[in-house]
């Protein structure tokens, strides 16, 4: 994972912590993973973003902030 961005309102669905996310660039777009800023041990690849969907990179992270959505609140 590249740098890690904390999400406002995602948590570790494992220990509570704020989740954290990143993405891998490839050659046809972006792996997004999300993972424990508290280190508990909870990571997980979160979606995909193809590179022929965005238009700018702060796409990307727009689109990697909205994966984690599903957990905040958690």
């Amino acid at each position: 994972m590249t740098t890690a961005i904390e999400h406002d309102t995602a948590t570790c669905p494992d220990c509570g912590t704020t989740l954290v996310y990143g993405t891998k660039e490839e050659a046809t777009g972006w792996k997004v993973y999300y993972q424990c800023n508290d280190q508990c041990g909870f990571e997980q690849m979160a979606g995909w973003v193809k590179r022929s969907e965005i238009e700018h990179r702060d796409d990307v992270d727009k689109r990697a902030r909205e994966m984690g959505e599903r957990w905040a609140g958690s």
